[in-house]
């Protein structure tokens, strides 16, 4: 029969695996799981040996007190009730490393656990997306993430790819058929994050990988398997960048065409109109070669949709420019059926349609920098967005650089800086920073944002702590 102390145990490890598979799928999940935890880590006791252990954890002691470093940001606080209501959302996350770190620690078995059901639930819920992706027509990929934010998402699935390396090289007692397992998830994960086209994940995923290969190779127990695959992923990326830097010249590089060559009539006889400083898509200049009269009674020969739609003239010399293909009837009538429903559904590129590809990854951010640069338009792009919320972030910081604007405050801080700069998506109100160091400097000014940093690096120094690659990442 079971101890008092080891059924606490057990549920501590079973919660926290619980805890696990909901990051991924379920926010509901994550808040009963981190209850039931802090529920369990109370009625266990034992207060004695939990400060001895806490003690010995200087790094989670050190997280756990940047509750009290948060209250800086009562300071400029103006509404109290809804500070309360901010600093409480960020409890689990402190209270988290209190019950591990003072906890009695897992086993490596029962750390295996806790990575496969992370793992397990990240795999699922990409089969999931991608049954969603087969089933139903979107308009617009971040969609198929049917549980939390793609760009969370992305990051589920960094992770989970970091835990299979993990368990795949530096984890023992895993059989081979495991082993072979986690190979088929890991190729998957890889799959998906093409399929998902989250930009944010598969850029970080790109760093964190150059990251260990990098360290792989310099440290000394390091197994010669592993520094061989090392160089081999390195030699891949350096290919991959090859690559991606042959797409970006495709994509601006235009061949440059003397104006008093150009066509000045369609075959039919109207006049072009050419736009020489308008942007580049797929190696052509949009407004080049544009006879608006004939788009319109071309399409209406070739659709029912109403050319005066919202936005499609412009889709549809878009789509026609990314075939290269001039935009006037005849161009209208080289289209196949599948390239006017695209245009109907408002998919402006014809490299939008590829399933895979780095094309499809990268040529809406091109387009979307583009836009922003000429014409300081965001609202195309979610890159864009985040970039303009940083930079008003960044405005009221140094307005208020030592205390911040309050928690809470930051929002509203950022909504009105947006206004008074103007911006784009000034009507698009609790956008916040969208990025946590900036967060944390608005709401409780550079006191927090230092003890964060201390936090976060003070594991590389702490006295006899072994640092995984894992942290590092």
């Amino acid at each position: 029969m079971l101890q008092r102390s080891q059924v606490h145990h057990c549920l501590y490890v079973g919660l926290t695996s619980l805890l696990c598979v909901s990051i991924p799928i379920s926010n509901v999940g994550m808040s009963v799981s981190m209850l039931l935890l802090a529920l369990n880590w109370l009625v266990e006791g034992h207060w004695a040996e939990k400060w001895e252990r806490l003690k010995l954890r200087k790094s989670a002691l050190l997280f756990t007190a940047f509750m009290l470093v948060c209250c800086l940001g009562f300071i400029q606080a103006t509404d109290l009730p809804r500070a309360l209501k901010d600093y409480l959302h960020y409890f689990p996350l402190f209270f988290a490393p209190l019950i591990a770190a003072s906890s009695d620690s897992m086993s490596e078995k029962e750390i295996k656990i806790v990575k496969f059901a992370f793992v397990e639930s990240v795999f699922f819920a990409t089969f999931a997306s991608v049954s969603y992706y087969i089933s139903y027509e979107i308009n617009d990929i971040r969609e198929i993430s049917v549980f939390i934010s793609h760009i969370r998402f992305s990051l589920c699935i960094d992770v989970a790819i970091l835990l299979i390396l993990d368990m795949l090289f530096r984890t023992r007692g895993i059989s081979l058929a495991t082993k072979w397992c986690l190979v088929g998830v890991l190729v998957w994960l890889f799959v998906y994050m093409f399929i998902a086209q989250t930009l944010t994940g598969v850029v970080l995923l790109f760093v964190v990988t150059v990251v260990f290969c990098i360290y792989s190779l310099f440290r000394k127990k390091e197994q010669k398997i592993i520094r061989n695959m090392a160089i081999g992923c390195l030699a891949l990326l350096a290919l991959g960048f090859v690559y991606m830097a042959v797409i970006t010249y495709q994509y601006f590089h235009v061949e440059e065409e003397e104006f008093e060559h150009l066509a000045i009539t369609t075959e039919n006889g109207n006049p072009y109109s050419h736009d020489s400083q308008s942007m580049v898509e797929n190696g052509s200049q949009v407004g080049m070669y544009v006879c608006r009269e004939e788009l319109q009674s071309a399409w209406a020969q070739r659709s029912l949709v109403e050319y005066g739609a919202e936005d499609l003239e412009m889709t549809l010399i878009r789509y026609l420019n990314s075939c290269h293909l001039h935009k006037d009837s005849a161009g209208v009538m080289a289209l196949s059926d599948v390239d006017i429903r695209n245009v109907e559904r408002r998919i402006a590129n014809v490299a939008y349609t590829q399933t895979f590809g780095l094309k499809r990854a990268l040529y809406p951010v091109f387009f979307s920098f583009q836009l922003y640069a000429s014409k300081g338009v965001v609202n195309e792009s979610s890159l864009m967005q985040r970039v303009e919320c940083w930079k008003a972030s960044w405005r009221q910081i140094k307005r208020h650089p030592l205390l911040g604007v309050g928690i809470a405050n930051h929002k509203m801080a950022i909504d009105s800086q947006l206004e008074e700069d103007n911006s784009t998506i000034k009507d698009k109100k609790g956008m916040g920073a969208h990025n946590q160091f900036l967060t944390f400097w608005l709401q409780g000014g550079i006191f927090v944002l230092v003890y964060f940093l201390i936090i976060l690096f003070y594991p590389f120094f702490e006295k006899g702590r072994k640092i995984s690659f894992v942290y590092i990442a």
